[in-house]
């Protein structure tokens, strides 16, 4: 049955407040940088423990809405945070089927193991199943939950993150827009959850190319965030990287290189070297260091950003087509055609088929090599 309830404002908060696995998304352009959506999880995950017996609690009210993390879940969203999607789709399709089988299957588990490999498979690029299974948890928080609760607004922003990754930038900007209205309506304008929300649709006017509005939705989430987190927290680096972005469509180089520098030195120290969040600060410094003549300087951080992104995500993955496509341009600068052309066409093979001929991104490409 449909809860009636109101939403309660200290789930939004858990909700903005826990760290997730992070995500990279490109942007069209001579080169490509990579902007970031910041994600709302679920629900906050720890590992199972023994039981303890304690005196009985005051009864929560939004208890009933998560989900069971068994040790196989737990072990998936592990997966998850080093950023291991292809094992984490692996363990949550394991676990979403085992759900279904049952007789009485819990609804609560089966919206959370939907939302769950979404996220996993929007990882690694696998947009239209993402799409698929984000829908099937966003159906079942509506019928159970109602179109106000927090775990509602989550599915509407991570929608929108799976329609800005596919270049259908005005249909990421509606979902993203729906989960703002109600965190507005519900919360009032200065609550730590809107954060999510300016930074997403940041993302998306960035992407239509109205960098001004871009960077004052950029600046309103920055605010909340260095006041909620502090000024380490991975969430923080994101932000510096997509302001970093806006500076660079605005031909602001000098500035866009210190915001990268920025989240790059977070992410070092709160990620680790491996991860893929740090190949997406070594591109995109990359690509400003080419921008600037440094050509030397450009590779060496290309390179760097590959090597992460080939061992985290693959060989096929969009963002190691970025990754090709921007040591493409590097190479072209320095007038090795040959050597420019190769890593181009890797580039677009890749697009083609990961993303599909209409992408941005892969026209983007194509238009190089045409």
């Amino acid at each position: 049955m449909k809860s009636s309830r109101p939403a309660n404002p200290s789930l939004f908060a858990n909700l903005f407040l826990t760290t997730v696995a992070l995500l990279l998304a490109g942007c069209a352009g001579p080169t490509i940088t990579m902007p970031e959506l910041l994600e709302e999880p679920s629900v906050a995950v720890k590992p199972p423990e023994p039981p303890i017996i304690t005196p009985k609690p005051t009864p929560n009210p939004d208890a009933d809405v998560a989900p069971d993390i068994t040790f196989d879940i737990f072990k998936a969203n592990a997966a998850l945070k080093r950023g291991d999607y292809a094992g984490a789709v692996k363990l949550f399709r394991s676990e979403l089927k085992g759900e279904q089988a049952k007789t009485e299957s819990s609804w609560v588990q089966l919206s959370y193991l939907n939302h769950q490999l979404g996220f996993a498979l929007k990882h690694v690029a696998q947009h239209d199943e993402a799409l698929e299974y984000y829908q099937k948890s966003l159906a079942i928080r509506l019928k159970q939950l109602g179109s106000d609760h927090p775990q509602v607004l989550n599915g509407y922003n991570n929608i929108g993150e799976v329609y800005n990754k596919k270049g259908e930038y005005d249909k990421a900007l509606e979902y993203h827009q729906k989960s703002l209205d109600i965190k507005l309506k519900q919360l009032g304008s200065n609550h730590p959850s809107l954060a999510i929300s300016y930074h997403n649709i940041g993302l998306v006017y960035n992407n239509k190319s109205e960098h001004d509005k871009a960077l004052e939705y950029h600046q309103k989430s920055l605010t909340i965030m260095l006041k909620q987190l502090g000024p380490d927290n991975p969430y923080i680096a994101k932000s510096y990287n997509n302001i970093g972005s806006v500076h660079e469509r605005k031909a602001e180089y000098d500035k866009a290189l210190e915001y990268y520098q920025k989240a790059l030195t977070i992410r070092l120290k709160q990620l680790g070297s491996d991860h893929p969040d740090v190949a997406t600060s070594y591109n995109n410094i990359g690509v400003i260091h080419n921008t600037k003549g440094q050509h030397d300087k450009a590779l060496e951080h290309h390179q760097k950003s590959l090597a992460i992104m080939l061992k985290q995500l693959g060989p096929d993955h969009p963002d190691v087509a970025t990754n090709y496509y921007n040591i493409a341009f590097v190479y072209k600068a320095k007038k090795d055609l040959p050597k420019a052309l190769e890593y181009c066409e890797k580039a677009y093979a890749i697009l083609l088929k990961k993303l599909g001929p209409n992408h941005p991104h892969t026209k983007l490409v194509k238009g190089q090599l045409d």
